[in-house]
């Protein structure tokens, strides 16, 4: 019998790497399918890849949202060939300090937030997060501060949009959630 339950938790296991992988996989390919959007600056993304991270939080966890965070951070950076360039360290630390706030956020349980408020706060975090970084590394102009009004606009709104399509791919799919929180 010991065997039996052995080998069930083994394929549990293997599943759960599964749909980790095809998460970074599909994360990957909206950062490169965002690549080729036109865009109002350069800097400016939608962060639809951020969904991958907000299903990984839901279906799988903390440890899993991280992992797909770093892993998709670290595999679009090598294909767009930004790999260990400012960009990289930039999305890295941004997109880590995102799914952090993110994760805070969902695992406190059934409160004010859908995934929605979720995948807001973490594009707000990444956006201020990224601004101190390009401040305090690139530019060192406090008048940079003032594009943080223009820049939290566009989190907000990309933000709602992947909390949007999180609310929306959770129902569709259909799998019972890790917290029931996505309604």
């Amino acid at each position: 019998m010991k065997s039996l339950s052995h080998d069930t938790e083994n394929i549990a296991q293997n599943k759960r790497i599964i749909i980790m992988a095809l998460m970074v996989a599909l994360g990957v390919i909206l950062h490169r399918l965002e690549a080729l959007l036109p865009l109002p600056t350069p800097w400016v993304k939608l962060g639809l890849a951020n969904l991958m991270t907000l299903m990984a939080l839901v279906y799988l966890g903390t440890k899993e949202a991280f992992i797909v965070t770093l892993l998709r951070v670290i595999l679009g950076s090598i294909l767009a060939g930004t790999f260990l360039g400012p960009t990289f360290f930039l999305s890295l630390v941004g997109g880590l300090a995102g799914t952090a706030i993110m994760c805070g956020v969902y695992n406190r349980g059934k409160g004010p937030f859908s995934l929605v408020g979720v995948s807001v706060c973490g594009a707000y975090t990444h956006t201020f997060i990224t601004a101190v970084c390009v401040y305090f590394f690139l530019i060192k102009q406090a008048s940079f501060f003032v594009l943080l009004p223009f820049f939290f606009s566009l989190a907000l709104i990309t933000g709602s949009l992947t909390g949007v399509i999180g609310n929306l791919l959770s129902r569709q799919m259909g799998f019972p959630l890790k917290h029931s929180q996505a309604s």
